[in-house]
């Protein structure tokens, strides 16, 4: 029997009450009175009395009650219960969310709220929650979180409103590193993704290319999709080893100068490489343009500046003999460079103001701040930074490495705007050995369940939930989902009363009542896409549901207060901000840091 605090506390008062009860009647009998008398001569207060008069036995007549009582109340949660008949469903109480869970402690990601008191999930499982377009999860789930994080925290920041809320209190409260990329703006931190790739490093650079090449060419989908993906990966691989070959040659720099192409080893400059050299020459006495990709490749090997590993590398691509298929190669690897073929995204990702080696290291936080209508445009730079994240930092466990320190929140909202992320479908089992902790946001099932590459599949989808053990639910939309839920939930037994009266009785007439156990599920498909906007439901896998308020930021004087010391506007009003002062103060930048430029 595994009882907790509190379930031990009750029953041992409850046997200390009856012990005293009849306690008075077990001392009539231990002096030798009769049965009949020991009762007709009980009294309330007689064993008290007893005991304060050291009238014989007294103290062993007590003893004696409190072990038999004890051991029938302690007994009594080992009986069997009497099961019912279509289950017994219900929402756990405060106690059980308190001394079972543990939800009401003061570490974790905040989930809810019950009472005043702030529900934390601690540990390290990972959270999901499923909500809809306007159903606060940003104010309620996501700024909560940012406000109270005190590690490092990495964030997909649709609408910018993360950064404009709670960035300046992670900087000079919360003591971190702040960063902002949002590759559509000038004024942003950069990133850029080769920028963690030694070419230098003989042994180490194929892997971290291959690396890069699968986040960018992924070798999932139809059959000719993987066949033209693996031979963009081998030509992306060999571009790069060109651009080793010509930034170590001076012949190459001077070549790159007098083309005045940038020469700066990015995406965009990769693309540059295999799209935009124009080689023009004079041989005897007539000018000649090299425009073709294969026959620049054959002049820089003319000339010296590519080496035999180099050939060796782009050997899988220069070996096609169909044109049209070596067309085909090609377009595949243009395709997801062509976005960084913008001027403001070349800027942005041509280097790297922030280290994502870093991040278990060192207090950091990055927001990647992507408005909602550039979500499809910005797919394959988010697919790369996010892949890239959980890759870099799932290559070293924390007891190999002492300089490893701090856990890292990933709070992945529009989780599903990413697309299919191979690394995350295969290690989401064992990233949190590696100190990442997931926290996405969905709209609904269907997004995750989407053929890939947009979604993971039915049981892709499947493997991703069931690694997050603690699931939040706002009011759900599609019936699908609400009804899943509903059944996941579970059911109740009631018991329902039929009466009925026959009047044609010769006494008068006459009635009958029927009691029946109907079962009933917790909560109906249809309650739960009419939950209040204020409520939630929380389920942690092995106890019972859980339906509470939402954490909302704006009207809770703790999350209030912090906002308070860095906002003099805040800070000048007394109890809770409306919302307008909290609208000017961010207007008045008092939240944000200031953006570069």
């Amino acid at each position: 029997m595994n009882l907790n605090k509190a379930q031990f506390s009750f029953l041992f008062i409850i046997s200390l009450l009856i012990a005293y009860l009849i306690s008075g009647a077990v001392l009539l009998l231990l002096n030798g009175y009769g049965v009949k008398e020991s009762i007709s001569g009980y009294k309330i207060g007689l064993s008290l009395q007893a005991m304060m008069t050291n009238y014989p036995r007294s103290y062993e007549a007590f003893l004696y009650s409190f072990l038999g009582t004890s051991s029938i109340v302690f007994m009594l949660p080992l009986l069997p219960q009497k099961q019912k008949l279509h289950g017994d469903a219900r929402f756990a109480n405060q106690a059980e969310i308190r001394n079972k869970m543990n939800l009401m402690e003061d570490k974790g990601i905040i989930i809810g709220k019950v009472g005043k008191s702030l529900l934390r999930y601690s540990g390290d499982d990972f959270v999901s929650l499923a909500a809809g377009t306007g159903f606060g999860k940003g104010v309620s789930v996501v700024i909560p979180n940012l406000l109270e994080w005190k590690e490092s925290a990495v964030v997909m920041d649709i609408k910018n409103e993360n950064f404009n809320i709670t960035s300046k209190y992670r900087k000079e409260i919360l003591k971190q590193k702040v960063y902002y990329f949002n590759p559509f703006e000038i004024r942003t931190d950069r990133y850029n993704p080769l920028s963690y790739v030694d070419l230098d490093d003989p042994i180490q650079r194929d892997i971290q290319l291959t690396d890069i090449a699968n986040m960018l060419y992924p070798l999932t989908g139809k059959e000719e999709s993987v066949h033209f993906n693996g031979l963009a990966q081998s030509l992306f691989i060999g571009v790069c080893y060109m651009y080793k070959d010509i930034n170590n040659s001076s012949s190459g720099k001077e070549l790159m100068k007098d083309i005045g192409l940038e020469f700066t080893f990015s995406l965009a400059g990769i693309l540059d490489i295999q799209k935009n050299i124009s080689i023009n020459y004079e041989d005897k006495g007539k000018n000649h343009s090299i425009n073709d990709f294969d026959e620049i490749i054959k002049y820089l090997d003319f000339m010296g500046i590519i080496t035999s590993e180099t050939k060796r590398k782009l050997s899988p691509y220069l070996t096609i003999q169909s044109d049209r298929e070596k067309g085909s190669v090609e377009s595949s690897f243009i395709r997801p460079l062509l976005f960084f073929h913008n001027e403001v995204i070349r800027k942005s990702t041509s280097h790297s103001d922030f280290d994502l080696r870093d991040i278990r290291k060192k207090r950091m936080t990055i927001y990647v701040a992507i408005t909602p209508d550039q979500l499809e445009n910005a797919k394959p730079i988010l697919n790369l930074f996010w892949s890239q994240l959980i890759s870099l930092n799932t290559q070293e466990l924390p007891e190999n490495n002492p300089d490893i320190k701090y856990h890292v929140l990933l709070l992945m909202d529009e989780f599903t705007s990413i697309g299919y992320m191979s690394i995350l479908h295969t290690s989401v089992s064992f990233i949190r050995g590696y100190w990442l902790r997931l926290l996405i946001i969905y709209q609904n099932n269907s997004q995750l369940e989407e053929n890939i590459p947009r979604g993971y599949g039915k049981d892709g989808a499947k493997t991703i939930l069931s690694n997050h053990k603690c699931k939040i639910y706002f009011a759900q939309e599609e019936v699908a989902d609400a009804e899943a839920l509903s059944k996941k939930l579970g059911n109740k037994t009631l018991r329902h009363t039929n009466r009925s009266y026959n009047s044609s009785s010769k006494h008068g007439g006459s009635s009958s009542r029927n009691i029946n156990e109907v079962k009933r599920p917790l909560m109906l498909p249809q309650e739960i896409q009419e939950i209040n906007n204020t409520k939630e439901i929380i389920t942690i896998t092995t106890n019972k549901p859980i339906f509470c308020n939402k954490a909302f930021y704006y009207n809770d004087s703790y999350f209030m207060n912090k906002l308070k010391k860095v906002s003099p506007t805040l800070n000048a009003t007394k109890g809770i901000p409306s919302r307008d002062q909290l609208k000017k103060a961010m207007q008045n930048g008092e939240t944000s840091i200031k953006l570069k430029g």
